[in-house]
């Protein structure tokens, strides 16, 4: 959160509406919560990584 509001395109005030309305859009996913892949501590090449993983493995195909 701290790293989202304190960017600089928009104002402050901006940023915390923009944050907490993704919150709210992203915070339960219901049956696709098993296709969220927790990034927090990797890399970018980590990321890319653990993505293309899933894809190639097919393991987050909608249905």
């Amino acid at each position: 959160m701290k790293r989202a509001v304190e960017r600089s395109k928009l104002d402050r005030k901006t940023n915390v509406e923009l944050v907490e309305t993704m919150w709210e859009q992203f915070c339960n996913l219901g049956i696709y919560e098993s296709n969220v892949i927790e990034t927090t501590t990797y890399s970018i090449q980590e990321a890319v990584f653990a993505v293309k993983e899933k894809i190639s493995s097919g393991a987050a195909l909608l249905s």
